[in-house]
C-alpha cells in the first residue's frame, strides 16, 4: 500500500432505508456520497491511492471500514460522533424520482430534503456528520487531488480554504442548498479555490434560463477552470479552459438503482484528471463510473464493480 493517498474525498456515510418503486420488502444498506465518489475513482484508480475520511454515529449497523478494505481502500479515518447516525427512507417512485425522508426521531416530522419548518435542525445533524477538511490526517498532505462530495452550509468553503496551497487539484460537487443561492458569480466566490464544479441539473437550472450552454459558460466566466453540468441521461454539458462549450453524449444504460450517479461521475472525474486525462477524456469515463454505478444495487455492490468492465465500456462508447 502507498505510505498516503494521492485522491482524498471528503463526504458522508449513511444509512439508507431504501423503498423499491416496484412491490418488494424495504432494505437497510450503507450508503453516502463518499462511498460512491470512491466508487466512481477506482474504476480508473488503483484503490490503494483513494484515502477517505467520514464521521459515524455510535449506532452504525456496518462496519464501513471493512466495506473499503474488500474495495482495497485503506487510507481511511473514521471519527466518532456521540449522537444516532443520520438514517433516511429513499423511496423511489415509478417515473424515477427519489424522496428523502430523515428516519431519526428527532428529524421524522421534516420534509423531503430537508425542506419544512425545521429545516435548520436538519442541517444542524447532517453538518454534525459531515467531515471536512480540517479532520484530514496531516500526513496525507499536500495531495494530488481532493474531491468535495456535496455538503451543507459553510462546509465546502471552509474546506477550500484550509486545503488552499495543500492540494494541485481541488473538484467540488456542491449541494443544492448552497447552490440554489447564488448566481454564478456568487458561486465562485463561495467556493473560492476550486478547479472544477460538477453540478447536477438540480443545482446548476436556476442559471439555464438561457440555455445550458450559457450556463455552463457562466460558471466558467465566474472563476471555475472547469465546469461539468450532470443532467441524468441527458448529455454532460462541459466548459473547460479556452475551449467552446460542448456536449458529452451519456450512452444508455439499464438502470437498477440511480442512488449513487451523480457522486461516482464526481468521484471518477477528480480521479482522471488527477491522472493527466483531458477533462473531455475525463469526462467520459466519469459517466462510465457513474453508468456501471446504477446497475447496480447500493454502495457495496458499487465498490465491488470490476475496473476491467469500465475500461471496456469505454472503449465501446468511443
Amino acid at each position: 500500500m502507498a505510505s498516503k493517498p494521492d485522491l482524498l474525498i471528503l463526504g458522508q456515510i449513511t444509512i439508507d432505508h431504501v423503498v423499491p418503486a416496484t412491490p418488494e420488502p424495504w432494505k437497510e444498506q450503507v450508503g453516502g456520497n463518499a462511498l460512491y465518489a470512491a466508487a466512481g475513482a477506482r474504476l480508473w484508480l488503483d484503490p490503494a491511492r483513494i484515502g477517505l475520511v467520514f464521521r459515524r454515529g455510535h449506532d452504525f449497523p456496518i462496519d464501513v471500514e471493512a466495506v473499503l478494505a474488500r474495495a482495497g481502500i485503506r487510507h481511511v479515518r473514521r471519527l466518532d460522533v456521540d449522537l444516532p447516525h443520520l438514517t433516511e427512507w429513499i423511496v423511489y417512485e415509478t417515473n424515477g424520482f427519489r424522496r428523502c425522508l430523515p428516519k431519526n426521531e428527532p428529524l421524522r416530522h421534516i420534509g423531503s430534503e430537508g425542506e419544512g419548518a425545521d429545516i435548520e435542525t436538519y442541517l444542524d445533524y447532517l453538518l454534525r456528520f459531515t467531515p471536512e477538511a480540517a479532520d484530514l490526517p496531516a500526513e496525507w498532505l499536500p495531495a494530488k487531488a481532493v474531491h468535495l462530495a456535496p455538503q451543507v452550509r459553510d462546509r465546502h468553503p471552509r474546506s477550500l480554504a484550509f486545503l488552499a496551497g495543500r492540494a494541485e487539484f481541488l473538484s467540488v460537487d456542491p449541494s443544492p442548498f448552497l447552490a440554489k443561492m447564488h448566481d454564478a458569480r456568487g458561486l465562485a466566490n463561495a467556493l473560492k479555490g476550486a478547479d472544477a464544479i460538477l453540478p447536477s441539473e438540480l443545482e446548476s437550472g436556476h442559471l439555464a434560463k438561457d440555455g445550458w450552454f450559457e450556463a455552463a459558460d457562466a460558471l466558467r466566466s465566474a472563476g471555475f477552470a472547469e465546469v461539468a453540468i450532470k443532467r441524468g441521461a441527458d448529455s454532460v454539458v462541459l466548459a473547460a479552459a479556452r475551449e467552446r462549450v460542448s456536449n458529452i453524449p451519456v450512452t444508455p444504460v439499464d438502470v437498477l438503482d440511480p442512488t449513487g450517479a451523480g457522486d461516482s461521475f464526481g468521484g471518477a472525474y477528480a480521479a482522471c484528471r488527477m491522472l493527466g486525462y483531458a477533462p473531455p477524456d475525463a469526462v467520459r469515463r466519469a459517466i462510465v463510473s457513474a453508468g456501471m454505478v446504477v446497475g447496480s444495487r447500493g454502495a457495496e455492490a458499487a465498490l465491488a464493480l470490476d475496473p476491467a468492465e469500465a475500461a471496456r465500456r469505454l472503449a465501446t462508447s468511443a
